[in-house]
């Protein structure tokens, strides 16, 4: 976006996307398949959608869950939400019943918008069964053709009357605008409150982050564009101060994914949506789209790596392959270096931040970008601290907590939770261990909860974890600390191995052996099929825990 036309923190997400409309309103704002819709069009649905949430009586403040997978009309849901008022619930569409009743009664929505069927799931129909357990739910809005009789139509409701100027009435910067459930790694998921000040505010950010592509001339600013150059080459040259394109490996439901959308069209770029990830596609869709800037979790980056002909696709577009949402190994960043030549961007953010708060960036050395999650972005403060909470020096291991503007207000109808992750000073405290530098550089080196104490010896899962998958017949692992018979805590190592290859314990274990220090190295070995994982591609190690305890009690009786 040119000078002065920029997004500000004060404005609403309606506002906001009015704003980049006006200074763009003929641009590319979404490819979705064939289709192409300029951001005057996104415009006219977003504002059509509000309209018809308010004749269906959805009043300002109320919830309105979004059930979709990524398509355009998740887009327009979004957006129309937030323009009237209302307050957005991505939900995952992939819940089963008891999990969906679990996030629809918390949340009290009074409206979905949903399709009728996703793969493995009646959609519609399972929300008419729990419908009369939930008092709030009163509009069940299907998208398409094939609805259940009950339900109204999503295109019903587009296409009623003319739009209302300003449904819904007033909106603030520092109203409630979505409530965000955890992905439920470590239990039931709970809704983070975030206003549309906290949502807008890592889009604030990153502008000032880009302003790095192209910065005003000086001495410093024309040694950091050349030496990004050299390493780019034309791939900078193509995108700095361009209209960029964003396509999304993950689903928008989470907080990863529609930051995406969120980073792409409130700064006038474009989007590019597929509603089911498929890596052939995905590079078939960035050769065609020229697509510059990819955000997946880091499962996606290892899957579109292992494509056969992976070489025959021109990917010269890509400026940078952005990951977060889960760890990411070195041993993947380095690869993605290697065999696509492009910037590796391992962000950090949370639920409860509001989106990504630190990323490395395009300047960096390979070794910050494969083994940091970079420098925090411009407004926000962290540090490391102890168990008492008092901040630790420069390299040593703690809790990292964070200060910005986008932290969420809190959980839904849960202040003791809240008070245990939230402090007064307005800090939050991730529950990931890391280590800060002189520098400012982050390291995650695993989540305080995941760390194993054996024989005294502190043991960070993640080390051992990033070595063991630079094995070549190893696709992915989780380490885990399981209780042992003494009161200490024995190393468990979940693998899976790549697919048709022999792998036995033993041959991982020596694997360790002489290159890991003794006290590291698994007590047992388990091989799995695939990891249990949640929504956004993070292993949810508490499910291996209760086999691992399963498993033992099986063997002591």
């Amino acid at each position: 976006m040119s000078p002065g036309s920029t997004i500000h923190a004060s404005m609403t997400l309606g506002e906001a996307l009015r704003h980049v409309t006006g200074m763009h309103p003929g641009r590319e704002a979404i490819v979705f398949g064939e289709a192409c819709v300029t951001y005057r069009q996104l415009q006219k649905q977003v504002n059509a959608l509000a309209s018809g949430l308010h004749r269906l009586g959805v009043a300002k403040g109320e919830k309105v869950g979004i059930i979709l997978p990524n398509c355009p009309e998740w887009v327009h849901a979004f957006f129309a939400v937030a323009a009237m008022g209302g307050v957005i619930v991505p939900i995952n569409p992939q819940l089963r019943r008891g999990e969906m009743q679990h996030v629809l009664s918390d949340c009290e929505a009074v409206a979905v918008i949903t399709l009728a069927k996703v793969p493995g799931s009646d959609l519609a129909e399972m929300l008419q069964g729990i419908q009369p357990e939930l008092s709030n739910l009163r509009h069940i809005i299907v998208k398409g053709e094939d609805r259940p009789e009950g339900t109204l139509a999503l295109d019903e409701i587009l296409h009623a009357r003319p739009p209302l100027e300003s449904p819904g009435g007033a909106v603030e910067s520092d109203d409630l605008a979505a409530l965000i459930y955890t992905s439920g790694t470590t239990g039931a998921p709970k809704g983070t409150m975030h206003t549309h000040r906290n949502l807008i505010a890592p889009v604030v950010a990153s502008l000032k982050l880009r302003e790095a592509w192209m910065p005003k001339p000086s001495l410093e600013s024309v040694i950091r564009v050349a030496k990004a150059l050299r390493r780019y080459k034309t791939r900078l040259v193509r995108a700095a101060g361009k209209q960029q394109t964003f396509l999304a490996g993950m689903s928008y439901h989470g907080i990863a994914g529609f930051e995406v959308v969120l980073q792409a069209l409130l700064t006038g770029d474009k989007l590019v949506i597929m509603e089911r990830f498929d890596p052939v596609q995905a590079l078939r869709l960035i050769e065609r789209e020229r697509v510059s800037i990819l955000i997946a979790v880091p499962t996606v980056w290892a899957v579109m790596l292992r494509v056969k002909d992976l070489d025959k696709y021109d990917l010269s577009s890509l400026l940078i392959c952005g990951t977060g949402a889960a760890p990411c190994s070195p041993h993947l960043a380095y690869a993605l270096k290697e065999r696509l030549g492009c910037a590796v961007a391992i962000g950090f953010g949370a639920t409860e931040l509001g989106g990504g708060v630190m990323t490395s960036s395009l300047d960096d050395s390979d070794d910050l970008q494969a083994e940091t999650v970079g420098q925090v972005f411009p407004g926000v403060e962290a540090k490391v601290v102890d168990e008492e909470r008092r901040e630790l020096p420069p390299g040593e291991v703690g809790e990292l907590a964070v200060r910005v503007d986008s932290v969420m207000k809190g959980y839904y109808k849960a202040p003791e939770a809240t008070a245990q992750v939230l402090d007064e000073a307005g800090w939050y405290y991730t529950g990931d261990l890391a280590t800060i530098d002189e520098r400012g550089y982050i390291r995650i080196v695993g989540r305080k909860k995941d760390m194993i104490i054996r024989a005294g010896q502190n043991i960070y899962p993640k080390e051992i974890e990033d070595y063991l998958l630079t094995h070549p017949k190893i696709e992915t692992v989780a380490v885990i600390g399981v209780p042992g018979p003494l009161g200490g805590e024995r190393v468990w190592a979940y693998i899976v191995p790549e697919a048709a290859v022999d792998l036995t314990a033993t041959e991982a274990l020596d694997y360790c052996r002489g290159h890991i220090a003794a006290y590291k190295i698994p007590d047992e070995v388990r091989f799995l099929p695939q990891l249990p994982t949640s929504a956004l591609g993070e292993v949810q190690k508490y499910k291996l825990r209760q086999m691992s305890l399963e498993e033992v009690q099986q063997q002591s009786r």
